[in-house]
């Protein structure tokens, strides 16, 4: 990883036709061709994911209406999907019909 000469931010790969260039995203800046720049990812492929069907019967309830059957209690829980930064997204199932919705802050 290379560091911009003029403002300290990290260079990124750009190829254009055969030459490539390392390039600043913040000032521009960029490096002279160089052939000896090789541009690799690696990754590690992890196991299975598994999804698994979460036992609502154990979370609390809330006097939410359901947007389905308009039914006033529904289990409650909340995730952080977003940074964490910014508020939790709340999701919600129905008591009555099982419907799952979410909620955005």
């Amino acid at each position: 990883m290379l560091f911009c000469e003029k403002c300290g931010s990290i260079m990124i790969p750009k190829e254009d036709g055969k030459k490539k260039r390392l390039v600043c995203n913040s000032c521009g800046f960029s490096s002279k061709e160089d052939d000896d720049i090789l541009l690799q990812e690696n990754f590690k492929k992890e196991g299975k994911i598994e999804v698994m069907d979460l036992d609502v019967s154990v979370m609390p309830k809330t006097d939410e209406e359901c947007p389905k059957c308009k039914h006033k209690r529904a289990y409650f829980w909340t995730v952080q999907t977003r940074a964490g930064d910014e508020a939790e997204t709340r999701f919600f199932e129905c008591v009555k019909c099982k419907h799952r919705w979410r909620e955005y802050s």
